[in-house]
């Protein structure tokens, strides 16, 4: 739809001033919750009176107005009526209470929903573009639609709780009702009530019309004299007025416009106006935005998100894709690892780079239970191409095999969570390769990880606590320490150790099944084991059978189609020897475990 020029500066004018309009609610806002205007209160009243009369039938339109002026000598208006029906504060509250609630199936008085635009004012002061709702409505309306986002505003209906109201500087939202609230007894009615405000609520609401821009929707500028009066007289040093009326204006509404110079928007009723100013706002929000840079910062990201796919959905995906492009980033740029000089500089190089992607997929394993944030990690996963060999950067040896590195970490928390999560087709990420091209020499993503182990020689060479170890060693105790809060602690080691086994099967796969003959690796496409050979066949077996228990019934009909041998001599065949000889443990080590565990599991 076309927008009316108005809203687009006003949306584009809110984008760049946080928090400097206020707006001023009338009761045409609450129209389409089901709560009447005023002037439909007045109407309904007099039907009621007409009834009450023994007038039969009861008169409609502008013969109900006219047999009530001839009847009681006066034009029924809001406040002649209400103060006639009942007269104190009390009796009013009740009265109201009728057209403020409504009956549930059982009987139960239940406050109306809000409306479409309850809800998107709503939106907008949770992303913090507005703080101040001033209204001439009794309902509460807009405190349930701002709880519903989690916004909790301090509401002020009368003189008392101004004086106990936090500074309208840093108070967070406030809600200014200035006729008062149907459940208490400081309702304001009648024609004197509405003549002039008490002092301290008039000094409050003039300091937020000088202090505020102004966004006006649903309220005709009639009825409420103390409220036209402020608006006159209060000067409008700042910022403008936004009036918006669905139909043409009042007199009295263009007599406000133009003395605070303001600007009309026409034609949209308030659900529309509401949604397609909030909708403006956080589009030009999300132009500007970009994840944290902190990681434990990125995971609280992606759990707020979570919380809210339908409002948040796009901002989650977008920052999934972009740490993954971060890190895409920075192991194929130029300026890369420190070289050789230092290893240690080069692995805290490697642990920075791939600590926010880290961190984002240990928020999202956990608590995506629809898995549906899984997939679009999975997805997100492959934009990384993780083949540096052929990068055309120049380089050491070191600094390529230190860009291998990320590979290492992200494959193995990812193998690790997706068993303790019970999400193995998270890690099949490994198993795309979209980068590559017919007839291009490549390391698939599969083959960069088992190239990973190509630092074990300089490690020897490092000050370690422990003895000269494998390089997954270190990336096992680091990721232990880095995704402590993703893990249950008790079974830590179990799950990487398991995510171990579920990179060696990716592995066998893509040797055996996937790239028969096609593999740059050749006899090295062994997994290399460092704590998996900790993991009893036995206890491996029943975790293997929990991930995988329907397509493991299914395995052995689909290894019989390509060769009619146990899966552990298809292991041996496919991967004789590790990169490494001294880490092969020999015939009771990790290539002993893993014949004795496939053959097992497939008994």
């Amino acid at each position: 739809m076309t927008l009316p020029p108005h809203l687009i500066e006003l949306a584009v004018s809110i984008h760049h001033n946080h928090g400097v309009y206020a707006l001023l609610l009338g009761s045409g806002m609450s129209r389409a919750a089901g709560i009447p205007t005023a002037w439909g209160i007045v109407e309904d009243l007099m039907r009621q009176v007409a009834q009450a009369s023994g007038v039969t039938p009861v008169p409609e339109g502008k013969a109900l107005h006219t047999w009530y002026a001839t009847t009681f000598g006066v034009e029924a208006s809001y406040s002649e009526l209400i103060t006639k029906l009942e007269p104190t504060s009390a009796g009013q509250r009740n009265l109201l209470r009728s057209y403020f609630e409504r009956e549930d199936e059982e009987g139960q008085l239940l406050p109306h929903e809000p409306s479409r635009a309850h809800r998107a004012i709503a939106r907008l002061c949770q992303a913090g573009v507005v703080r101040v709702i001033v209204t001439t409505n009794f309902d509460r309306l807009a405190e349930q639609a701002l709880a519903e986002v989690g916004v909790i505003p301090t509401v002020i209906s009368n003189e008392l709780e101004i004086e106990a109201a936090p500074p309208l500087v840093h108070g967070g939202v406030f809600v200014l009702k200035l006729h008062g609230d149907y459940v208490k007894d400081d309702v304001r009615n009648s024609v004197d009530d509405l003549e002039t405000y008490p002092e301290r609520l008039r000094a409050y609401l003039e300091r937020v019309l000088d202090e505020f821009g102004l966004i006006v929707c649903g309220w005709s500028g009639e009825w409420d004299r103390a409220l036209r009066h402020s608006l006159l007289q209060t000067p409008n040093r700042r910022y403008p007025l936004v009036w918006s009326a669905y139909s043409e204006p009042s007199a009295a509404a263009r007599e406000l416009i133009e003395a605070r110079r303001g600007r009309l928007v026409a034609r949209l009723d308030a659900d529309v106006f509401f949604e397609q100013l909030e909708g403006r706002v956080l589009a030009l929000q999300e132009l500007r935005w970009a994840p944290p840079s902190d990681a434990h910062v990125l995971a609280a990201e992606v759990k707020r998100f979570m919380a809210h796919p339908v409002r948040d959905g796009a901002r989650l995906t977008d920052l999934i894709e972009r740490v993954c492009d971060d890190l895409n980033t920075a192991i194929r740029k130029e300026a890369g690892p420190p070289g050789q000089s230092d290893i240690k500089l080069g692995l805290d190089w490697v642990l920075g780079v791939s600590r926010p992607l880290l961190h984002v997929l240990g928020a999202v394993l956990k608590y995506d239970r629809s898995g549906e944030w899984t997939a679009t990690l999975k997805e997100a996963l492959t934009r990384i191409d993780w083949d540096v060999h052929g990068l055309g950067v120049p380089m050491t040896d070191t600094e390529q095999q230190l860009r291998r590195l990320p590979v290492l970490l992200v494959g193995l928390a990812t193998a690790g969570l997706s068993a303790a999560y019970g999400k193995p087709e998270a890690a099949t990420f490994l198993q795309a390769d979209p980068y590559r091209e017919a007839h291009a020499t490549r390391y698939s993503p599969v083959e960069a990880l088992l190239r990973s182990a190509s630092l074990n020689d300089q490690l020897e060479n490092v000050e370690f606590t422990q003895r000269a170890v494998p390089i997954r060693y270190w990336a096992v105790d680091k990721l232990v320490e880095e995704l402590a809060p993703y893990f249950n602690p008790a079974t830590t080691y179990e799950d990487l150790r398991v995510g171990e086994l579920l990179l060696a099967l990716i592995a066998l796969d893509e040797v055996v099944f996937r790239r028969p003959g096609k593999s740059l690796m050749q006899n090295t496409t062994a997994v290399q084991g460092t704590h998996l050979y900790h993991l009893s066949p036995e206890r491996a077996r029943v975790r293997l059978f929990t991930l995988f228990e329907p397509g493991l019934k299914r395995l052995p009909e689909r290894l019989g189609t390509v060769a009619q041998q146990p899966l552990a001599a298809e292991y041996d065949k496919a991967a004789p020897s590790a990169v490494i000889s001294r880490y092969d443990y020999g015939s009771g080590g990790f290539r002993a475990d893993m014949s004795a565990l496939v053959s097992r599991a497939f008994d």
